[in-house]
């Protein structure tokens, strides 16, 4: 290397270190307040599972900001405990559930719950009775709920959706 690309390299390198740190200056511990928090309450949802044909309500924990978390757990294989107790459960798609409110009544809260299968199906769908009382009885665990618009298909190119209430299937409930 020559003596002027030796200087060059250490004027660089002198300049480097003394421009570090400019305009910083140190500071001691600050605080950035508590720590976190998770403050959110999560309640129990009430689902109904089946037992020699009839429904027995039963609790699961629940998540914050998921009202509608127990029908979808209602495609959900029993647990081992409620498994041990001869639950199972009729309803063999995974569901989806959103509150619709009603707009003519002048404080609109939300009063029914559409109850629809995530994947649309190919062929014809038919709810069994039992799958039904599930969905229509658990909708209804939700506070305000009062029925349910369930989607199923008539054929393949004609589909329904069936209102039902708990009060339908009052026979089944144990």
């Amino acid at each position: 290397m020559r003596r002027a690309d030796r200087t060059r390299a250490l004027l660089a390198a002198a300049a480097c270190a003394a421009l570090t740190g400019c305009g910083i200056q140190p500071t001691g511990i600050i605080s950035a307040g508590d720590q976190p928090l998770a403050q959110a309450y999560a309640a129990t949802i009430t689902l109904y599972l089946v037992r020699d044909g009839r429904l027995v309500q039963v609790t699961r924990p629940g998540l914050p900001g998921e009202p509608h978390l127990g029908i979808q757990q209602l495609s959900v294989p029993p647990t081992g405990n409620e498994r041990a107790m001869g639950l199972r459960t009729d309803v063999r798609e995974e569901l989806e559930a959103y509150s619709v409110e009603d707009v003519s009544k002048p404080v609109s809260r939300p009063t029914q719950l559409v109850v629809r299968p995530v994947r649309q199906a190919v062929a014809a769908k038919t709810w069994s009775r039992t799958a039904k009382a599930q969905i229509a009885c658990t909708a209804q665990a939700v506070q305000g709920i009062r029925r349910v618009s369930l989607w199923s298909t008539l054929n393949l190119t004609k589909n329904r959706w069936e209102v039902l209430t708990c009060d339908q299937f009052a026979d089944m409930i144990e």
